[in-house]
């Protein structure tokens, strides 16, 4: 007993170091299992979303085998998903999406989720909404659902995007959907949506960068949404003229952070393909006005960019731990990862088709609870 209560008893740093040198998913989740104070310092693990690739969820492949490992929920109607583990391909995983109506073969049982559509995933949850202005927020692996109060709009409800501006552990989360004409900020766990007219800016994506929350619309505008005290969306002054980082030359850019630096990543085409090439830039606020300024080198990151663009990019320090490359964009074709040097044409023979619609696409995810506060 006295053996045992050394290893709960371990230092927070030595912990931590232990933490950095685990390999895979499988490790970090039996890391967390152990007891309750491993699973403490393992939640208060810096940037513990980024030691790994995220998974690749692929809800086209239904067939899972008896030896996979599922992430187990019993309580609701769910959809087996096949997961791709890149730092652990030898092994696949198979996770339960709670059934709805974003899936194209429709063999599963009923689910009183059927009337919902696919938004958008966020911070390992999935945001989901139905024409009855019903908005649900739900783990992508534990099927945990939270349901915000109806949208304050009329009629048939399209959601262009929706993103949580934190995870839902933290106490100042916000879900931000764009419907209609408006933003529209629901504080976790309240009661009502906060209203934001189009003289705002119309959010397109949002990423969280150094602690505040960055916002960006079809025309490359970019915004800072203030929480706190209210909400409030303020403009960034941007000087596109001295930069390519402009709409004619980026289509459908994606806003990611890594480490540093606030990136805008994107190709020329909006659909990339064999000879296309990605290209990143880099913000600039040192500068009035602000500039995006061309990055060459992703120095020991590695992005990770979903074919629906409503689910937030992703990235990864030191990709060659697990077998991967610094300096790279990694995208799914529906048959297999491809991997777009920074800056290089593409060679082999890929087709990215970038969709956005009601069903729900291959994507990469990062479970819920590595953002999760301790």
């Amino acid at each position: 007993m006295s053996g045992l209560e050394g290893w709960v008893d371990l230092p927070e740093g030595l912990l931590h170091s232990i933490v950095a040198r685990l390999g895979s998913f499988y490790d970090l989740l039996a890391f967390a299992a152990t007891c309750p104070s491993w699973r403490v310092s393992f939640s208060s693990y810096p940037s513990k979303s980024t030691l790994l690739p995220p998974l690749l969820l692929q809800p086209d492949v239904l067939v899972c085998s008896p030896c996979s490992r599922p992430f187990s929920n019993n309580l609701i109607p769910k959809r087996s998903c096949y997961v791709t583990d890149l730092a652990n391909q030898s092994t696949y995983m198979c996770c339960q999406v709670p059934q709805f109506a974003g899936f194209c073969d429709r063999k599963s049982p009923p689910s009183y989720l059927d009337g919902y559509s696919f938004g958008a995933v966020s911070y390992g949850q999935l945001i989901l909404y139905d024409q009855q202005r019903s908005c649900l927020v739900v783990d992508v692996f534990t099927g945990a659902t939270v349901s915000a109060p109806q949208l304050p709009v009329d009629g048939y409800v399209h959601l262009y995007y929706a993103a949580l501006t934190a995870p839902l552990s933290s106490p100042n989360s916000h879900l931000l959907v764009n419907a209609g004409c408006h933003n529209f900020f629901w504080h976790v766990g309240s009661h009502s949506w906060l209203r934001r007219s189009p003289r705002n800016g119309m959010i397109k994506q949002i990423v969280v960068f150094k602690g505040q929350v960055f916002g960006m619309d079809h025309d490359r505008r970019l915004y800072v949404v203030h929480l706190v005290p209210q909400i409030r969306i303020q403009k960034i002054v941007v000087d596109l003229d001295r930069s390519r980082a402009s709409k004619w030359h980026l289509s459908r850019p994606w806003l990611v952070t890594c480490g540093d630096m606030l990136l805008m990543v994107g190709s020329q085409r909006s659909s990339p393909s064999t000879g296309d090439a990605f290209e990143a830039f880099r913000l600039d606020l040192s500068t009035e006005p602000a500039k995006w300024v061309k990055v060459e080198k992703l120095e020991n990151w590695a992005i990770f960019i979903s074919i629906d663009q409503r689910s937030q990019a992703l990235c990864c320090m030191n990709p060659e731990r697990w077998g991967g490359r610094s300096n790279c964009i990694y995208c799914y074709d529906s048959k297999k990862w491809i991997e777009f040097e920074l800056n290089q044409p593409l060679q082999e023979d890929a087709f990215i088709f970038i969709t956005y619609g009601s069903m729900m696409q291959p994507m990469w995810v990062v479970p819920s609870m590595f953002y999760s506060c301790p």
